[in-house]
């Protein structure tokens, strides 16, 4: 297989997570700039959020362990870069240790080492020439006046742990010999197993202690300096084995070897040295078949979960073999829809097991895909894009999303203009191809007014749309506005449905719009999750639908709602323009508007995003020519013929077909190890 380089090699990886990150960036830009604090994060803790990604090489991660300017150190030791990102990130640290007083910061710098690197999993940090630094003996006079006669003087680690407990600092006075001497045995037969600093202590130790000594009251017999050294501490040692006998040494010497496997004291002494890990040697891939992984939200009860659904639907009318990979949206979201269940991958290689990867996800969710579960997913295979976006303009700030795709799907010709746009100031473009979406309501479940607690004589008018996806995007407020232009607030005739999910009772804008459907007895709002077959029901079981959004990627609810036959007020703006029409629907007049701070996700002023404000004043007339069309059954089945042929899961799935084979004619060199896609 011929797969593109960009599909096997990763993306700037800590960019991608930059973009990702909004909860670390917490309101600063997320320009191409990635500022050091950031990847000093990736370093001590991405890796770790983020485990399908190889770690960052021993070069990167070594500059943890630099020590910073313009601070106190101490011999090789001082506030590292890892200690100061750590006091960034952590209050807990900040409130035990005052950095700004010379004893602060040694308190932190011993915490670092005996336990910071422990609780961050930065033990591999330590390289050759810091595990030598922490084996230096400290250059303090009162620690150098008592050593005078010590053949082992303590090292920075073993200072270091004596530092960061006052408990210890007060049993041992290592400024005596005898201090120093009774602190060194508890180090080596207590702190090193319990402490599990065994990484940071020098090989050397580990040979000083099985050194063999020779008794003096037995010569020629020996022991380990580690069992004589616990003896000499140990009462009971002491009284079950006396040394000046032969016996004794003989049940010492068993003692000992049985005691490194059953000892905790010892159990680091029998432990061999951890070798190197060596990377296994790469296998080749083996050539995947041709298919499609359907990769988004395939249990999400929303409109970009309907999209991989849809996309699953066409596969199967055209006769592409597919599985769905299915992308957790969040813990806020329902994920209650399990009509792909059986179409799930297995574990493992084989949860993707085919050459081609669709992401029915946003392009932001890809790349968080990408973030998320690795390389594995992408690398290999053709990884397409079939992305969702309502503006006409895409955010400068993710032009990177880019790269984790070798190819974008536009699902109208509003985001197929926009896509390609994108790609004008791109090195290498990508294919940027028209490919439409299916829409279905099969999956109906039939339901009265009465079910769903509506007026049953009114002709009434229905809007659904999800709070999550921006109330300055959906634009509820001017459906209501249109409503109450057309109709005279004594028309009881009409009625006004507003169906929404995901509300938040906080927001004040959730609070106006309440207050604004309570004005009028009219208006009947729905706040509440629906399963898949009940909002179908509820649009087949409304008399019309009305969206005056301020920009659609595609608009399926209004697609929904022809398939039924309904006549559909809609602005003629953005995706719906490729199939609400004059002949097909009631268009609205629109003026185009920026887009305001904050109204919409990922977009800064530099982009200049705009979409379009509908003229209220022609909606209303719209809603009254659509009131006077919903009486008319010739109306309801033209419309909803037309709609059945333009939105088929089959034209839409031949049309897949299509694009996969020149796609496979082009990308994949061996046509042998691929299957051909079905005719």
């Amino acid at each position: 297989m011929n797969i593109p380089a960009k599909a096997n090699t990763p993306v700037n990886l800590l960019h991608v997570a930059w973009l990702v990150r909004a909860d670390l960036r917490q309101g600063q830009s997320a320009g191409n700039t990635v500022p050091d604090w950031f990847a000093q994060w990736w370093l001590v803790d991405g890796w770790r959020e983020y485990p399908l990604w190889p770690r960052p090489d021993a070069a990167q991660r070594q500059t943890l362990l630099q020590l910073l300017p313009d601070w106190p150190s101490y011999g090789p030791f001082g506030m590292t870069q890892a200690f100061w990102y750590l006091l960034q990130r952590r209050e807990d640290l900040v409130q035990t240790f005052d950095v700004s007083t010379e004893s602060g910061l040694w308190h932190g710098i011993a915490w670092f080492f005996t336990h910071g690197l422990k609780e961050h999993g930065l033990m591999d940090l330590v390289d050759a020439e810091t595990l030598a630094a922490l084996d230096q003996t400290p250059p303090f006079a009162e620690l150098q006046a008592a050593v005078a006669n010590q053949q082992t003087p303590l090292t920075w680690l073993m200072f270091f742990v004596w530092r960061s407990a006052a408990e210890l600092q007060q049993n041992f006075d290592i400024r005596t010999a005898d201090g120093q001497a009774r602190y060194l045995h508890w180090f080596l037969f207590d702190a090193v197993h319990r402490l599990k600093l065994t990484p940071l202590l020098a090989p050397r130790w580990r040979s000083w202690l099985a050194q063999r000594l020779e008794l003096r009251t037995q010569p020629g017999v020996t022991v380990s300096r580690a069992t004589l050294m616990l003896w000499q501490r140990r009462r009971d040692l002491q009284q079950v084995y006396d040394l000046k006998a032969a016996p004794g040494w003989g049940a010492l010497a068993r003692w000992e070897h049985k005691a490194r496997q059953t000892d905790a004291a010892l159990h680091w002494l029998a432990d061999p040295l951890a070798a190197p890990a060596q990377d296994a040697a790469a296998k080749p891939a083996a050539p995947r078949p041709f298919g499609l992984n359907l990769i988004g939200f395939a249990f999400g009860e929303m409109g970009i979960g309907e999209d991989v659904r849809m996309a699953a639907a066409a596969c199967e009318a055209a006769g592409i073999p597919f599985k769905v990979v299915n992308i957790h949206p969040g813990d806020h979201l329902r994920q209650a829809d399990r009509a792909l269940e059986e179409h799930l991958g297995e574990e493992g290689d084989e949860e993707a097991p085919y050459a081609v990867n669709l992401f029915c996800l946003t392009g932001f969710d890809t790349v968080r895909v990408y973030l998320e579960r690795g390389l594995a997913l992408f690398a290999g295979r053709y990884n397409i894009g079939w992305w969702p976006w309502e503006l006409p303009v895409w955010p400068t700030q993710w032009q990177s999303a880019f790269e984790v795709v070798d190819e974008v799907w536009a699902a109208t010709a509003f985001t197929h203009a926009m896509y390609t746009s994108a790609q004008q100031a791109a090195s290498a473009p990508l294919p940027v191809t028209l490919m439409p979406l299916a829409a279905s309501v099969a999956r109906v479940q039939p339901t009265t007014r009465q079910e769903l607690g509506l007026p049953e004589q009114r002709f009434l008018f229905l809007y659904v749309f999800d709070f999550n996806s921006y109330l300055a995007r959906k634009n509820p407020f001017a459906a209501i506005q249109a409503f109450q232009k057309a109709f005279s607030p004594d028309d009881d005739s009409v009625g006004l449905v507003l169906k929404t999910m995901n509300s938040q009772p906080d927001n004040p804008e959730w609070q106006r719009f309440v207050k604004a459907c309570g004005a009028d007895a009219r208006i009947v709002l729905l706040d509440q999750t629906l399963d898949r077959g009940a909002v179908l029901g509820l649009i087949d079981a409304c008399d019309a639908y009305v969206s005056l959004h301020r920009a659609e990627g595609f608009g399926r609810s209004l697609a929904e709602a022809m398939l039924f036959g309904k006549p559909v007020v809609g602005t003629h703006f953005s995706g719906n323009v490729d199939f609400l029409t004059e002949e097909t629907g009631f268009p609205v007049q629109w003026k185009r508007c920026a887009v305001k701070p904050g109204e919409y996700p990922f977009v800064v002023a530099q982009d200049q995003a705009w979409w379009a404000a509908p003229d209220i004043a022609h909606a209303a007339i719209q809603m009254q020519a659509a009131r006077s069309a919903g009486g008319h059954t010739a109306f309801a089945k033209r419309l909803k013929k037309s709609a059945e042929v333009t939105f088929s899961p089959q034209r839409i799935g031949l049309l897949m077909r299509e694009r996969l084979g020149v796609i496979q004619r082009d990308r994949f060199e061996s046509e042998e190890t691929v299957l051909k896609v079905p005719k």
